[in-house]
């Protein structure tokens, strides 16, 4: 499912677009799903935190399975915003992509909300991270799209082919080793994180 217009632009950050009020709901929302979990949280729970009532909570964000789609984009777009600004600053193409690697599932695994919900709400949290994530997954391919475009200039390299697939690829990557951690490739530290984007991202991106 598409993300409303107002929705998506919380998760690509163009904040002259998003709405405060919008805003407020979501942050409660989150924050009333990290302190009693989804399948507890009301939606009057939600609009007693965010400080509006119950018309306009329905009339901006719709039923509780709409905001918790809204929250998941959001937290999505936070995490992005966080992502660049741990390597946006790295200079060398290469490290930045290890580094990019690392820090994106790294941040994901300790996500305290996402882990809270796999905790104590493993049947809410699923869908919306599983099979209705799509948002959440072209977020993240807009993002990773970006970086490579930003990659292969400062390395006088042409766009590839077909950059949004490629992006989609590591995206989808990203996305299994977070939610199957267990199984192979054995990738429990960030040092191993790294070394493997050296030696099969890096090479992706830049040949």
């Amino acid at each position: 499912m598409n993300a409303p217009a107002g929705l998506w632009s919380l998760v690509v950050g163009d904040d002259q677009v998003a709405d405060e009020v919008d805003v407020r709901i979501i942050e409660a929302a989150l924050e009333q799903f990290t302190l009693v979990g989804i399948k507890r949280a009301s939606t009057d729970d939600i609009a007693r935190r965010a400080g509006v009532n119950r018309t306009t909570l329905y009339r901006r964000m719709g039923s509780k399975d709409a905001i918790v789609r809204a929250a998941v984009l959001y937290e999505v777009r936070r995490m992005l915003t966080r992502i660049e600004a741990e390597i946006g600053e790295i200079t060398d193409v290469a490290e930045r992509i290890a580094e990019g690697c690392a820090t994106t599932v790294t941040l994901l695994r300790e996500n305290a909300l996402l882990k809270h919900l796999l905790a104590v709400d493993r049947d809410e949290i699923l869908p919306q991270v599983t099979i209705d994530a799509g948002a959440a997954l072209r977020a993240g391919t807009f993002f990773v799209a970006d970086q490579i475009r930003r990659a292969r200039t400062e390395l006088g390299l042409p766009d590839p082919p077909d950059v949004d697939g490629l992006a989609a690829i590591l995206v989808r990557l990203v996305h299994s080793l977070v939610l199957i951690p267990d199984g192979p490739p054995d990738l429990e530290t960030r040092e191993q994180l790294r070394e493997f984007a050296r030696l099969h991202i890096l090479p992706m991106i830049t040949t």
